[in-house]
């Protein structure tokens, strides 16, 4: 497989990525990911919808030939964190086609009606050969034309987009947003498939976390620790303290416990930036309220290095 790489004078593409008139800028990065660097975990409801929308694609010619309109896009919102870019990036290695992804801070131009012009010329190329075009941060060129706030020249920007998305043909278009409710109503109505990414389930981050540890020697039973903590974690917040664990335990050239990452898991989990002497103690009293037996007294006295009977007497304090 070709790995993930930006493409320059050797692309498949015949014509080079066009460019902002004014700054020159680069409107979009082309790359060939692959799909070992872009693994995607998703629940199984999640993965059924990317499987049909994949072989939507593979059926295509079937779909023209009985007369079937062919919509080549996806709709890709959620919080930050749940892997929309990522997930782009897996389709594309999973059609074995290279990813085209718009730079909004190039699509987006300060001259009147540059905008709609640098859409146009970005969807054109993306037409030109078979590719998965990804636009990421979509509101910020599709906001709802009602928007009191916006002034013209965004209101024609999203009806330019809306023509050039009606004549994409062939082009597979994955467009992703972290605020779904800031669309404009006729740019839903222009996705064939929607889906909303959340924060991974308990077998998802199994997953994720079977997959970061896979190479050193953690048992079931730390796995499934670092699982049940990290409820409400997105798989960005994952990978990022899993990795700052990892990273710590190369660069001291030693195995660290796995506490440590279970401090970080919780550090991130609560946006606890510091555990100060002074709220530890309140923090320690909200985890095992939140649940005794995941975070017993036991547990809490090796997570900050304290006796179980100072633990039991600062709770019958705050109690």
């Amino acid at each position: 497989s070709i790995n993930s790489k930006t493409v320059g004078a050797h692309s498949t593409f015949s014509r080079p990525v066009p460019v902002e008139k004014d700054n020159r800028f680069s409107l979009a990065d082309k790359t060939f990911p692959s799909v070992q660097e872009q693994i995607v975990f998703l629940p199984a409801h999640d993965q059924k919808m990317i499987d049909s929308f994949i072989s939507y694609i593979h059926k295509k010619d079937r779909l023209d030939s009985m007369g079937i309109p062919i919509n080549s896009t996806l709709l890709l919102h959620g919080i930050p964190g749940t892997g929309k870019s990522k997930l782009a990036g897996n389709l594309a290695a999973s059609l074995g086609l290279p990813l085209i992804t718009a730079r909004a801070d190039a699509l987006i131009s300060s001259y009147l009606g540059s905008t709609s012009k640098n859409i146009r010329s970005l969807l054109e190329y993306a037409r030109s050969e078979p590719c998965v075009l990804f636009l990421d941060e979509f509101d910020a060129i599709a906001k709802a034309r009602d928007d009191k706030n916006e002034i013209g020249e965004l209101k024609r920007v999203v009806v330019s987009l809306l023509q050039n998305i009606d004549n994409l043909g062939d082009t597979i278009l994955v467009a992703a947003t972290n605020h779904v409710h800031l669309l404009d109503p006729a740019i839903g109505r222009r996705f064939h498939y929607k889906m909303e990414l959340k924060a991974p389930t308990e077998e998802v981050r199994s997953q994720i976390f079977s997959s970061l540890l896979n190479r050193f020697s953690f048992s079931r039973v730390e796995i499934e620790s670092f699982v049940t903590l990290s409820n409400g974690l997105t798989g960005a917040e994952i990978e990022i303290v899993t990795f700052d664990y990892l990273r710590q335990m190369v660069i001291n050239e030693d195995e660290i416990e796995a506490i440590e990452l279970i401090r970080k898991i919780l550090l991130s989990r609560f946006n606890w930036l510091s555990f100060t002497i002074e709220n530890r103690f309140n923090n320690m009293s909200k985890l095992h309220s939140i649940d005794k037996k995941v975070f017993s007294k036991k547990f809490i006295s090796k997570l900050w290095n304290m006796s179980q009977s100072n633990i039991s007497k600062i709770f019958k304090e705050n109690n």
